[in-house]
């Protein structure tokens, strides 16, 4: 899943009833941080893209999405955010923890077999929603169009400027996913995928880190001028 596990980003125990423990911009990097850990082993030649033994393009991914690693990285997470936040309490550090194991959980339900259980592990799961384009891509859009339509209701905007940020903003994310999922999508299922047309090697996770910060960066700046309706 790519920008999907964007749609879990506003979910926070006390959004909607209270100030929020956790802002968005956080919100967006912890459901990402599995992927932010890919991006850096990409870099480091350790993890990439790959094929499976018919042929079908899945991801070679051992150790940054391993069920073992997703748990220990929500909990390495989770403490590290306490540690900067310590007024967020246990609370602050279930919320984060949640939002980064999320992305195993919806990276389980679109990606063909590839998540391990742990590092190592020939036992391989995936359900491979990704095999249907066109649904996977209403589902992942449909996700994050639920989640900011949620966010916009439990915030204010100062100005109605921040009201047209946010969903230029949901269409420049819905044009990454034809571009970097759906269009892909497509040609596997055509039988014309290249999977060397993309950026390879390092140049692949910086632009996936690129992105990632470049969108954080992104909803940092519309959530200053759209705070809590509950903040003080």
């Amino acid at each position: 899943m790519f920008i999907g596990h964007y749609g879990p980003a506003v979910w926070d125990t006390q959004r909607g009833h209270g100030t929020p423990l956790v802002t968005l911009w956080q919100g967006f990097l912890a459901v990402q941080f599995v992927d932010i850990i890919w991006a850096v082993l990409v870099i480091m030649g350790i993890e990439g893209p790959g094929t499976n033994a018919t042929g079908m393009p899945i991801f070679n991914i051992p150790w940054s999405h391993s069920l073992l690693t997703s748990l220990i990285l929500a909990v390495f997470a989770g403490a590290l955010f306490r540690v900067f936040k310590p007024s967020a309490g246990a609370r602050g550090f279930w919320v984060i923890a949640a939002l980064v194991f999320s992305h195993w959980v919806l990276d389980l339900i679109v990606h063909r077999p590839d998540l391990p259980l742990y590092p190592g592990s020939k036992m391989l799961f995936g359900f491979g929603f990704w095999n249907y384009p066109i649904l996977a891509y209403i589902l992942e859009m449909g996700l994050v169009f639920a989640g900011f339509l949620f966010w916009q209701k439990v915030t204010t905007a100062k100005h109605p400027k921040y009201d047209y940020a946010l969903w230029i903003f949901f269409a420049v994310m819905a044009a990454l996913q034809v571009y970097v999922i759906l269009i892909p999508g497509l040609a596997v299922q055509a039988g014309t995928f290249d999977q060397q047309a993309g950026p390879q090697g390092a140049a692949l996770g910086v632009t996936t880190l690129t992105i990632f910060f470049g969108m954080a960066a992104i909803v940092a700046w519309i959530e200053k001028g759209r705070p809590s309706k509950f903040s003080a």
